[in-house]
């Protein structure tokens, strides 16, 4: 298994920033904690320390970007895509405190400070490996819970990488093999959260497009949990 730091960085699909990810996931925060319906821009900014203006400014240039639903003078609301991207970047800076405080021996509060400082910088193919190194764990040292790689896609009947059709896009929801076929997958980026474009489906396996051509021998596909991704949603 190579060092995570050999890993190629690169970053979530939708590209986002770390100044947008912050705005995400201080969103996806405020739901956490209790709060319901649109998140006031005041509470926002607040929790940023910026200023009402810049946080208008973001918040504007997000909803373009379908990553918020943003309501003049209500406030906003994550959508799918950005509760997706929340989720990304809060899984990791959790799994890295979880790493802290167990393995490093940092206290709760100190291992989640430092854990923010990895949480925009930290590939999905590191996050994979992390959260298998420590046994993938539910909630972190002060108690959070953990997002799932899917977390958004909770509720979606999952199918069998064998079940897509030539052509479907679909999110990878988990992997069950293990040793060097998990080596295998991961290393070509075929990890929870992953979307990869089923090319050709055959009796001896499934050919997909993960950023390059990846043929996957039957029982390895089979091991290959997704979901199928419909309509525009495809194309992100």
């Amino acid at each position: 298994m190579p060092e995570l730091s050999s890993l190629e960085n690169t970053g979530p699909p939708e590209h986002t920033s770390e100044s947008e990810e912050m705005y995400l996931i201080t969103a996806a925060r405020a739901v956490e904690q209790g709060r319901n319906g649109p998140i006031p821009l005041a509470v926002i900014a607040e929790s940023l320390g910026v200023s009402v203006a810049s946080a208008n400014e973001m918040v504007r240039k997000l909803g373009r970007r379908d990553f918020l639903a943003y309501e003049p003078y209500r406030g906003i609301e994550l959508t799918e895509g950005g509760r997706r991207i929340a989720d990304r970047v809060l899984r990791i800076r959790r799994l890295w405190a979880t790493f802290l405080a167990d393995h490093l021996g940092l206290s709760p509060g100190e291992a989640d400070d430092q854990a923010c400082h990895l949480e925009h910088v930290t590939t999905d193919i590191a996050a994979h490996r992390l959260a298998e190194f420590l046994g993938d764990p539910q909630t972190d040292p002060l108690g959070h819970r953990i997002p799932g790689a899917t977390a958004a896609t909770i509720g979606v009947p999952p199918a069998a990488l064998t079940d897509a059709g030539a052509g479907e896009t679909v999110e990878v929801l988990s992997v069950t093999a293990v040793g060097q076929a998990a080596n295998f997958v991961a290393d070509h980026g075929i990890v929870p959260g992953a979307r990869v474009r089923v090319v050709g489906v055959g009796a001896s396996g499934v050919m997909i497009d993960a950023g390059g051509l990846v043929g996957l021998a039957g029982e390895l596909a089979r091991s290959i949990s997704v979901r199928r991704i419909e309509g525009d949603d495809a194309t992100q």
